[in-house]
């Protein structure tokens, strides 16, 4: 698991604590994907429980790596959103969730009566973590869950998704979180390939993307030093003016592309002002 991928699930624990980030987010899953990261996971995490000591963490974490605590309070509930609406406006009952990480998506959709057959794309280390983590779910039935370990140097994503019980025949909607920036571009035409090849006409693609300017030291995206540091700087990104461009020459149609100043008009009531919508980060939706 990377280090961003257990920092962000701790990060949705300590915000569900909150009464106002709480409500927003949402997410009532957080805490266990967070809790089973180490064994100290669980009395750190408890020290949030305090008002003042889980301000003094967000406050520290939204300016250390400027707006990456409302990034995970804005972006979580409107991609579930879209999750959402892609599965009912597609009518697919299949979910392909690339980089699936600590996200808790799959179980939030099974807690509302969303079930679609799920497969949960990620190494081998990381879905043995998701298995034991979904598997001590009692209270929402998990049995349409997925987990695709794949061996990324050896294994190509596609042949283990079939493997799995993936039904290329059928429509499918996928859907990536804070995934592309960190593949490879080439990578990244092979997703678009088999989403166009292995699915079913009208099939969608769910996916966040970054504009993060790397090679523009005066613009770089905010906390990108600190991704740096991690050693896990991105890797790809897309201007949203040529995001259409880019998914129709891979033979899809753009369903909707949602700029980050799309987004602060049109979920302006979901925050009331107190959140900051980053301007690097946008969200689309593409159909085959």
């Amino acid at each position: 698991m990377t280090g961003t991928a257990a920092w962000l699930a701790s990060v949705c624990a300590v915000m569900s604590k909150d009464p106002f980030y709480g409500p927003i987010l949402n997410d009532r899953f957080a805490m266990r994907f967070a809790s089973a990261i180490s064994g100290e996971a669980p009395r750190l995490l408890a020290e949030y429980d305090d008002d003042a000591r889980r301000e003094q963490f967000i406050h520290h974490h939204e300016f250390e790596t400027p707006r990456s605590v409302t990034i995970v309070c804005y972006r979580k509930p409107i991609m579930e959103q879209q999750a959402r609406e892609a599965l009912e406006a597609t009518g697919a009952d299949q979910l392909v969730v690339m980089g699936a990480g600590c996200d808790s998506l799959s179980l939030r959709l099974a807690a509302t009566g969303h079930r679609p057959a799920v497969y949960e794309i990620d190494r081998p280390a990381v879905i043995d973590y998701r298995a034991r983590v979904i598997g001590g779910v009692t209270d929402v039935d998990h049995s349409h869950i997925h987990g695709v370990g794949v061996d990324f140097d050896h294994q190509t994503f596609g042949e283990v998704l079939i493997e799995k019980g993936y039904d290329p025949t059928k429509r499918a909607v996928f859907f990536a979180e804070g995934l592309l920036g960190y593949v490879q571009p080439e990578a990244v035409d092979e997703i678009f390939r088999f989403i166009k090849e292995q699915s079913a006409p009208g099939s969608r693609f769910v996916f966040s993307f970054t504009e993060n300017r790397r090679k523009d030291a005066a613009n770089r995206a905010p906390g990108t030093e600190t991704l740096d540091a991690q050693g896990e700087e991105p890797v790809f990104d897309l201007p949203p003016s040529e995001v259409e461009a880019f998914v129709q020459a891979r033979g899809f149609r753009m369903i909707e592309l949602l700029t980050s100043s799309e987004l602060k008009a049109r979920y302006k009531t979901l925050h009331d002002g107190r959140i900051r919508i980053t301007p690097f980060m946008h969200l689309a939706v593409a159909e085959t």
